[in-house]
């Protein structure tokens, strides 16, 4: 298959978060198993910036690209003063990239210092999706003249809120469903939070914006006031979210962010595809950082020394016999701070050998109380209260337990990450975290982890005191973290998952362009 990814960040041209790792990892594991995968993305400054030590040699492949403004019907020319200028340049395939189109535009782009947070940012991604739009019908014009550059997709692959437009006028506008109207469009949705320039959620609610109204111009003030995610599912072919569980979630107010009711309409085409990890990256065999590498055969003596550093790091006493837990993350609500903070006293005053560690800045409240904490029992509790990029992986490397008791957790990468090094995760059911740990049975030695469902902080309590009598028994834990490491991490299974969603929306858009009306259909029911 051909398949062009459209997203606002893209690895290693540009990281800032999740989105862009995504965005490198799964193309190449796609273009592995054959298929012919292009990115376009905005041209940022620090891209091409002479003054960066990852500057990026660009090729101009389109000179003064007329973006027009306005959302016009038909396929006429438009005139300077009614669009907005832009070059296309692009990056080759190379053994770390893929064939990589960037929008290069001074004012929005490279006067920019960085990716996201300005004013303007639903006309900067707006611009991104026509630019897209309007490099797509060049390619189609290439490919009717016989050019070996002309090349069109035969699926699009949109990412979160600021592609939405791209879905929206694909679809709406008859300048582009001209030649978009037998390409499937995919809409992969990383946070249902963020649907656009503005926080519809707590927005006017006297005039909601419904997806159904044509979309504004890209200078007109109700562009923002204008929904892209909303409007990208609407109009998209299938809609998935990184995990299995909360493509289920989303369709509960606790979940939906405000798009509950859209997503039940439109369920037939909701999905989830948990994502892969890094292996070559995460990798206790080769890791740098890590005091003892180790395989899943060689694991029990290097994850031994490994704790013991870890206790030494920390000040705690050292002794590879005492369970070691961490939670690592961001110190909030969201991952499950109130639960942990009602459990932990008890835990830790009837257990005076448990030892916790805990990685990562956040709210002052929780902060505060954990440093109390901390006070009361100095032998028991390691604490870095700041963000380190190096320090999860010595955890992960050491821990016996790796605590995730999220409110929600859309993909659960962190369990990913314990599991290929051998530390046992213990989480709530939600999200991804569902998907990727199975109970433990103590019996049938089956299972990579320990869970609790509620928001309940005795639940928490008894899934960790079944933890640590499940810890006793040293020939079980032995077996649970073989279990672990024995995950299948790849982004090649991910991959297989988005072939196969590629190939049933292909047939379905197939389907429904070729498909003839019934003598009683009527689109006003």
């Amino acid at each position: 298959m051909k398949i062009l990814f459209l997203s606002a960040e893209v690895a290693p041209f540009v990281t800032v978060g999740g989105l862009s790792q995504v965005m490198y990892f799964l193309p190449r594991a796609l273009t592995n198993k054959g298929h012919d995968v292009r990115i376009f993305m905005p041209k940022y400054a620090s891209i091409e910036d002479p003054l960066s030590k990852k500057r990026w040699k660009l090729k101009k492949e389109i000179d003064k690209l007329s973006v027009p403004i306005e959302n016009l019907q038909t396929r006429a020319k438009v005139s300077a003063q009614d669009s907005i200028l832009c070059n296309i340049k692009s990056y080759p395939k190379t053994r770390t990239t893929l064939k990589t189109y960037f929008l290069e535009n001074r004012e929005y782009y490279e006067l920019r210092a960085n990716m996201y947070g300005y004013k303007d940012d639903h006309i900067r991604f707006a611009l991104l999706s026509k630019g897209c739009l309007e490099f797509l019908l060049l390619m189609e014009d290439l490919l009717k003249k016989k050019d070996k550059q002309g090349w069109l997709p035969d699926v699009i692959h949109c990412n979160d809120w600021h592609t939405g437009y791209f879905i929206d006028l694909a679809r709406q506008s008859k300048r582009y469903s001209s030649i978009l109207s037998k390409i499937p469009i995919v809409f992969t949705v990383h946070n249902f939070v963020y649907q656009g320039n503005y926080d519809f959620r707590y927005g006017n609610h006297e005039d909601p914006d419904m997806g159904v109204a044509p979309l504004a111009s890209l200078l007109s003030p109700k562009l923002q006031m204008q929904n892209a995610l909303l409007r990208g599912v609407l109009y998209s072919d299938a809609v998935n979210t990184v995990s299995s569980t909360h493509a289920l979630e989303v369709l509960t107010s606790e979940y939906g962010a405000g798009l509950e009711t859209v997503l039940k309409a439109v369920r037939g085409k909701l999905a989830g595809i948990l994502n892969g990890l890094d292996t070559k990256e995460f990798n206790p065999e080769t890791d740098p950082i890590i005091q003892q590498k180790y395989s899943i055969s060689t694991f029990p003596a290097a994850r031994r020394e490994n704790k013991l550093d870890l206790q030494r790091l920390f000040e705690l006493e050292e002794n590879s016999s005492n369970p070691l837990m961490a939670i690592s993350g961001r110190l909030s609500q969201q991952k499950g701070w109130d639960l942990l903070l009602k459990v932990l006293p008890h835990l830790l005053a009837t257990r005076k050998d448990l030892q916790l560690i805990v990685l990562g800045s956040g709210d002052d409240r929780y902060r505060d109380q954990v440093l109390k904490l901390q006070k009361l029992y100095p032998k028991q509790i390691g604490l870095h209260l700041r963000s380190d990029f190096r320090l999860p992986r010595k955890l992960f490397s050491g821990v016996d337990i790796m605590l995730m008791p999220s409110m929600f957790e859309p993909g659960g990468i962190v369990a990913l990450e314990a599991l290929r090094y051998g530390a046992v995760p213990l989480v709530r059911r939600t999200g991804g975290l569902n998907d990727i740990v199975t109970d433990f049975n103590a019996v049938t030695k089956a299972g990579n982890g320990f869970s609790f469902r509620d928001n309940n902080p005795w639940e928490l309590f008894a899934a960790i005191v079944e933890a640590l009598t499940v810890y006793k028994q040293q020939n079980l834990w032995k077996k649970l973290i073989h279990n672990c490491m024995s995950y299948d991490f790849s982004w090649k299974y991910s991959a297989t998952l988005y072939e196969d969603l590629y190939r049933n929306v292909i047939e379905g858009r197939r389907r429904a362009v070729s498909s003839t009306p019934h003598p009683a259909y009527n689109p006003q029911v």
